[in-house]
């Protein structure tokens, strides 16, 4: 066997042993502290709790990003500390931005 079949082997084995784990036991071979998703609040979230604070504005803003809002959450911190399966490279992309401001 080739030394990137042998690689490609134990990769696999080791995913169908993730896969089989329950959260819980899964959470126990954290070499660290993390931070699960469910933690952080939705953007939804986090303008009700700043209407309560702030008043009618935030309330306005809440009725025009409803549908988004509720499935958009924004962290600030340590990446690598979320409990999330990959971390994606969310450099800048002006084309992107363009493409979606424009939609």
């Amino acid at each position: 066997m080739y030394p990137g079949n042998k690689r490609k082997k134990l990769w696999r084995e080791e995913k169908e042993r993730l896969l089989k784990m329950t959260l819980e036991e899964r959470r126990k071979e954290y070499l660290g502290d993390y931070v699960a998703l469910k933690t952080i609040p939705t953007w939804m979230e986090d303008l009700k709790s700043k209407s309560e604070s702030d008043g009618e504005n935030a309330k306005e803003d809440l009725q025009g990003k409803k549908s988004l809002s509720e499935k958009v959450s924004l962290y600030r911190g340590d990446i690598t500390l979320l409990e999330v399966d990959a971390i994606v490279n969310a450099g800048l992309c002006l084309e992107c931005i363009s493409w979606v401001w424009n939609s």
